[in-house]
């Protein structure tokens, strides 16, 4: 999270609820204590503590839902518990109206060292929209997000198995930009697109 930060350059921040939960103390602690330790110094040099005190800092849940909306220009990093991370993806998708391309990412470590990755689309809406499709309802079931999840498991997949990476990685470029270009040109799903989307048989 933080070389992320440091890469592009924008200034971190730690979420949680510790004031009522108190178990979330020790993710924040752990947080500042390797912030310390391997990258203040790195944040401090590229200029991005100067205007938050020169500190890594911790912001309450219920103040970064409200911070993510004001703070239109970008420029930050959030870093948060399960819950949290959930509630703060999803407000930034709806906030620009692209549920379906926000994908649950979970990454964590093999006792071996190897780097683990589950990608899964992460999509609110999608159980209303079925049960809609089982009553014989015109709806969008949205495969977009679904195909964001795959093409980040096709990703990790060729960085494990090396044989055919480029060839992989030149497919998943070009399947994610013909994606995003028929989103772009109006053929979204419904619950990306509003009442003008595409439906099921569409």
């Amino acid at each position: 999270f933080f070389s992320r930060c440091l890469a592009a350059e924008v200034v971190p921040y730690v979420v949680t609820k510790k004031t009522v939960f108190k178990w979330q103390e020790g993710f924040w602690s752990i947080m500042k204590t390797v912030f310390d330790e391997h990258y203040k110094e790195g944040f401090k040099k590229a200029g991005l503590l100067d205007k938050c005190g020169g500190d890594l800092q911790h912001l309450i849940s219920d103040a970064a839902t409200m911070q993510i909306i004001r703070w239109t220009d970008g420029g930050f990093g959030m870093a948060a518990h399960n819950y949290d991370g959930d509630m703060l993806t999803d407000e930034v998708a709806q906030v620009h109206r692209s549920p379906g391309f926000i994908t649950s990412n979970l990454i964590g470590k093999a006792s071996d060292g190897r780097t683990i990755k589950e990608f899964e689309a992460s999509h609110g809406t999608v159980a209303d929209l079925w049960y809609a499709h089982q009553r014989g309802e015109e709806t969008s079931l949205n495969p977009l997000g679904l195909a964001e999840a795959l093409m980040g498991a096709m990703e990790h997949a060729a960085s494990l198995q090396t044989a055919n990476q480029p060839e992989i990685c030149d497919f998943v470029d070009r399947l994610r930009s013909s994606i995003h270009e028929c989103f772009a040109s109006g053929k979204g799903t419904r619950d990306l697109s509003g009442p003008t989307g595409l439906t099921t048989e569409q």
